[in-house]
């Protein structure tokens, strides 16, 4: 199980809702299906009760999803947001708007592992109030009592597992959150980043001689996962401060709410521009409309329909002096949309981050 930035994890691809939990929504990512049929094959092969280790299997995320909901209510007293929570076949994903450094990590970090053992306990006098049977006891047949004590073993081993300093797992998290009491936070992430890919390479070894594919998994997105969160923060770092008026591109085209889609595929045409900001009659922004939109109209062979009846009405809009830090948050939401730097004058540029990266690298050249 991780936990991860809004800002710094990509989107994963298609994912199922669940329901909601504390206003937070669960998905269910595609490769869960994986699972199942692994766990399928397993439960044929080798003559067992399939029925048993799905609704164990379904118990077992459930203590996931509880997991991830410890680190989203520890979140919400430090005024964080998580904006959902994943389920994947290696466990789950807590995305977070933002991570905040030293104590509050991590406090948020342990939270997880912590629930994990609140579980432990409560499942154990369970099982040892009703007398339920252990499994290593020799238990003849799969039930009530095997199904308690695996949950109990399974919390026990996802706590000690998450607690390893493989960053950015939650272990990982916690020995940032000390290092950062004794060093900047770019060099307490530099070397926590450094030990976690050290354990991914030992994770992927000992997946590899098992063989364990899903511990080989784990390895890899640890291993790239370090590596995001380290080049986010040294970002982070050299923008300290830089607000959207930085960052913002002030040369673009503009459309109006009366023009044609056969004009924006002129516009198309002739540069290399992705996004067209639509300004009505009062120099306002009306809207936006994409290359992808235009050319899909284009192909219905609707080139003279207006834009205002296909312009995105709501785009994304920040003020000039707003931090970095909230107008990276506000394009992780935008679906490829910029986001446009707007005061009482009306508009006055676009923010892509493709431009906050260029602005990062040049703030690193001239730096030492």
């Amino acid at each position: 199980m991780r936990l991860v930035s809004q800002a710094s994890f990509p989107r994963l691809g298609a994912s199922v809702k669940l329901g909601s939990l504390l206003g937070i929504p669960i998905r269910l990512h595609f490769t869960f299906l994986l699972l199942v049929g692994w766990l399928g094959w397993q439960a044929a092969t080798r003559g067992g009760d399939a029925g048993f280790w799905f609704v164990l299997l379904l118990l077992l995320f459930a203590c996931v999803v509880l997991h991830e909901l410890g680190h989203a209510s520890m979140a919400m007293l430090f005024g964080v947001r998580t904006r959902e929570i994943i389920l994947l076949p290696i466990g789950g994903l807590a995305k977070l708007e933002r991570i905040p450094a030293g104590v509050a990590e991590l406090l948020i970090a342990i939270a997880g592992p912590a629930v994990n053992l609140a579980l432990c306990l409560l499942l154990s006098i369970v099982g040892l109030l009703f007398g339920l049977p252990e499994p290593w006891n020799g238990e003849p047949a799969l039930g009530v009592g095997s199904m308690i004590w695996m949950l109990v073993i399974a919390n026990l081993s996802l706590m000690a597992f998450n607690l390893l300093p493989a960053f950015p797992m939650d272990g990982g998290r916690v020995l940032r959150g000390v290092l950062h009491f004794f060093m900047p936070i770019e060099d307490a992430t530099h070397w926590a980043s450094r030990v976690g890919q050290g354990m991914a390479i030992l994770f992927a070894v000992v997946g590899l001689s098992l063989p364990n594919p899903f511990l080989v998994l784990i390895a890899v997105l640890v291993f790239f996962g370090a590596a995001q969160e380290l080049y986010s923060q040294r970002s982070r770092t050299r923008l300290a401060g830089k607000t959207a008026r930085d960052a913002m591109i002030t040369h673009f085209e503009t459309l109006a709410p009366q023009d044609n889609i056969d004009r924006a595929a002129d516009l198309l045409r002739e540069g290399e521009q992705q996004v067209y900001p639509v300004i009505d009659g009062w120099g306002r922004l009306a809207g936006a409309v994409t290359r992808a939109t235009v050319l899909a109209a284009m192909s219905e062979g609707r080139g003279s329909m207006a834009l205002l009846e296909v312009m995105e009405r709501e785009p994304p809009t920040i003020e000039p002096d707003v931090e970095l830090e909230a107008v990276l948050e506000k394009l992780q939401l935008a679906r490829g949309m910029p986001v446009f730097v707007v005061d009482d004058s009306g508009l006055q540029g676009l923010v892509t981050a493709a431009r906050i990266g260029e602005l990062a690298e040049s703030e690193s050249r001239s730096r030492p």
